[in-house]
């Protein structure tokens, strides 16, 4: 299973794809720069971060598929499970990067700028950690079921639907009263659900991936 993982960080180096990670990472510098307030930090740690972190499984599935390599995978000596735990490992890996870049991110805001407090900008980076598994967790039975193409179209709704979700936010609704709303309780439930959501996504993707190549 290792050298699953190692295959799909090789993809990752490759000058196109850290290209994209770096670009995806600099973003914050512009946001940052013209939305100094709370909601240009939930743009980038709710939604850009989350978001873009979740859809590494769509570029090497792309990989696998243009050189048949998902078809030769299951006649290496792995189990399918350990096929498909590769995958979502790799997955955390890249949305971990995007996560770490969010927390620094998440201090600059609180030190520097100014715009939230310590534990508030935390719940936020919290939210967008859930988010993320969230969206790994769609994104992996999407692209396992309907392959790299059709996959695309999964976490596209899911995007637009993120995307909208993010405005009327910001247009109609004070954030800060619906997070500060017994918080605690409200994160342990979330996590919850989000832990469950990953453990039914795996099992989901597992049965997916054994019934395509069975």
């Amino acid at each position: 299973m290792k050298a699953l993982i190692y295959k799909d960080l090789f993809v990752l180096k490759q000058k196109g794809q850290l290209a994209t990670l770096i670009l995806n990472l600099l973003m914050v510098i512009p946001i940052g720069f013209f939305f100094q307030n709370l909601y240009g930090l939930a743009l980038i740690i709710i939604l850009s971060y989350p978001i873009g972190g979740s859809v590494f499984i769509q570029v090497v599935m792309e990989k696998e598929e243009r050189t048949n390599f998902d078809k030769t995978v299951i006649s290496l000596p792995v189990t399918k499970a350990e096929i498909i735990l590769a995958k979502y490992i790799t997955s955390f890996i890249y949305f971990g990067i995007h996560m770490l870049f969010g927390l620094i991110y998440t201090f600059i805001h609180i030190y520097v700028i100014k715009s939230v407090s310590l534990e508030f900008g935390l719940l936020l980076w919290g939210i967008g950690l859930l988010i993320g598994t969230m969206m790994i967790s769609i994104n992996s039975v999407g692209y396992i079921l309907l392959g790299a193409k059709k996959g695309t179209f999964v976490y596209m709704v899911i995007l637009l639907l993120s995307i909208i979700g993010y405005v009327v936010t910001f247009l109609g609704f004070d954030i800060k009263q619906v997070l500060t709303l017994s918080s605690t309780v409200l994160m342990l439930i979330a996590c919850l659900i989000t832990i469950l959501c990953l453990i039914v996504s795996y099992f989901t993707s597992l049965k997916i991936f054994t019934r395509k190549y069975s």
